[in-house]
């Protein structure tokens, strides 16, 4: 890269307090007065302006050449207090390539970009911090086409709507529908993309040309694919400040980046590391693999003559292993691209198949079985103790809410209780409350056992079940973690087994026959009839969406 990439777009809006002659005057280094408001801008004791100028479009009039007059020119000919007034560039220039070079450059896009397209441009180029190599340029563009006179055309137009008999539509008020139509492209969201796109590749071949082996790249880092965080753009002024010693906001951002972006880079690293580690791991059983398959083919074979029973069932990691060279195989038809993202995908799977077989010392479908019973069993523990914790805490609320309640009618309930005549006068008058009193204090003895009133306890209690159950969710996500993992281990098993033709029904006959404990062959039923159910709930749903779509 060549230092850094830097290509920002704006627009300069009268509504924002803003004025194109004021900028005008600010990226030139000049004293202009703003016809529109009479306020002169003056920024003759700018430094840092290398050079500057005006390009027209073969339409435009010569005095548009004097910046003062093409700019007024717009300001008065725009009347809204919120007018757009001008398209604002701000570019970094190669330091690698010399002022002349620059220049060149600068001027290649301009013509070839803007005023080819029939645009107005006023740019200047500054070093604002001479020895720091802080080159960049200022672009100003019209936002509004030349008619072929020579004045300012419209940016946009009325454009009526017409029904499929060629006659107006009308809206509910009775208005003619129409809609707005820009006059140009200009305003197009993917110009700013073409632009960015064309400077970066003007650049690099300026830097080809003058030797350089460094390039840019318009891209962001993220779509580059490089995992970085991109530093801010300082500006002049932060720029000259950094080099006298004072630190800046914008200074001490980037340098918490860098920060960030070092310890990134070690992150990084680390993770190549295993992530050769597991190649070479794969690698490994993949060459196992390999040869056991050329045998275990030929054995099945001879099996099958011989009428033998012995078991065709592989280990969890060959299963794993023969999956994988079989996704190897789909993943090389494809295009290139998308070949390296399904094999990155794909090898991402098979790592923590192969990890969480490891951790869980699993071989064979047995083993899985069995350890299936256990995740369930966990799974199904969690959800229960989760659900409990919520109902619990939604009684204790409950609870709190009942003794505002009881607090509230208290003093009626009370009174009706203690008079002895008119009470029933006193209850007609006071049925509510004291219904609600006596509701309030029924709920909490049947929640509670007591009628006692204890805030502190409950509010307490409500706090620690929060707290399992935020510990609970954290067990539950690393469950689910698990069965992503045992999910790819029962698919790459099934999808295997019809690869070679094996039915775990003959396979449990052979188990069988060969005398194999009882124990061994119910677990494998129950995974036959796991996979089953499976089978069954994947059909359903693949119907269902056959019969949506018709």
């Amino acid at each position: 890269m060549a230092d850094t990439f830097h290509f920002k777009i704006g627009i300069i809006t009268r509504g924002k307090g803003k004025s194109v002659v004021a900028k005008s005057a600010y990226i030139s280094a000049e004293k202009i007065k703003n016809e529109w408001d009479g306020e002169t801008h003056d920024y003759q004791k700018k430094k840092g302006v290398m050079d500057k100028g005006i390009v027209l479009p073969v339409n435009a009039p010569s005095e548009y050449l004097d910046r003062k007059t093409l700019w007024n020119s717009v300001e008065l000919f725009e009347k809204q207090k919120n007018s757009q007034l001008a398209r604002e560039f701000e570019i970094q220039l190669p330091k690698e390539l010399s002022a002349d070079e620059r220049r060149e450059l600068l001027l290649e896009f301009i013509n070839d970009n803007l005023v080819s397209k029939g645009m107005v441009v006023d740019y200047a180029m500054h070093d604002e911090n001479k020895g720091n190599g802080n080159f960049h340029a200022h672009i100003l563009t019209s936002l509004r086409p030349l008619n072929k006179d020579g004045t300012w055309g419209a940016k946009c137009k009325k454009e009526y709507i017409y029904d499929e008999k060629g006659e107006h539509i009308y809206t509910k008020s009775g208005r003619k529908k129409s809609r707005r139509v820009d006059t140009t492209d200009w305003n197009k969201k993917e110009n700013a993309e073409k632009w960015r796109e064309n400077y970066a590749d003007l650049v690099n071949k300026y830097l080809e040309r003058a030797g350089e082996q460094k390039r840019v790249d318009h891209r962001s880092y993220k779509r580059q694919g490089i995992n970085k965080k991109p530093q801010i753009h300082m500006g002049a002024g932060a720029i000259a400040l950094e080099k006298k010693g004072i630190r800046t906001v914008k200074g001490d951002i980037n340098r918490e980046i860098a920060r960030e972006n070092i310890i990134l880079k070690s992150i990084q690293r680390e993770l190549r590391v295993i992530g050769e580690f597991l190649i070479s791991f794969k690698d490994k059983l993949q060459k196992a693999y390999n040869e056991h398959r050329e045998n275990t083919r030929e054995e099945l074979k001879r099996l099958e003559e011989l009428g033998e029973n012995e078991s065709s069932l592989f280990s969890l990691t060959e299963y794993l292993c023969i999956y994988s060279d079989i996704q190897n195989a789909l993943a090389r038809e494809l295009p290139h691209w998308n070949e390296q993202r399904k094999n990155k995908f794909d090898f991402k799977k098979f790592a923590n198949g192969i990890s969480y077989l490891q951790r869980n010392n699993l071989k064979t479908l047995v083993d899985l079985q069995e350890h299936l019973e256990g995740f369930n069993k966990k799974s199904k523990g969690i959800d229960g103790e989760i659900k409990a914790n919520k109902d619990k805490i939604k009684d204790l609320k409950s609870c709190l809410t009942h003794a505002d309640r009881l607090e509230e009618n208290k003093k009626v309930y009370q009174e009706w209780k203690k008079k002895t005549i008119f009470k029933d006068k006193f209850y007609k008058e006071n049925e509510q409350a004291i219904k609600s009193y006596q509701y309030s204090a029924n709920r909490i003895e049947k929640i509670t056992g007591e009628r006692s009133i204890n805030r502190k306890k409950w509010s307490k209690e409500v706090k620690e079940l929060e707290n399992k159950i935020l510990n609970l969710d954290r067990q539950r996500e690393i469950n689910n973690d698990s069965a992503r993992s045992i999910k790819h281990i029962k698919y790459a098993i099934d999808h295997v087994n019809k690869e070679y033709g094996i039915e775990l029904s003959v396979e449990i006959d052979k188990a069988i026959k060969r005398g194999e404990k009882a124990s061994t062959i119910e677990k494998l039923k129950a995974y036959q009839q796991k996979i089953a159910v499976e089978d069954g709930t994947r059909e359903k749903i693949i119907e269902n969406l056959r019969n949506q779509s018709l």
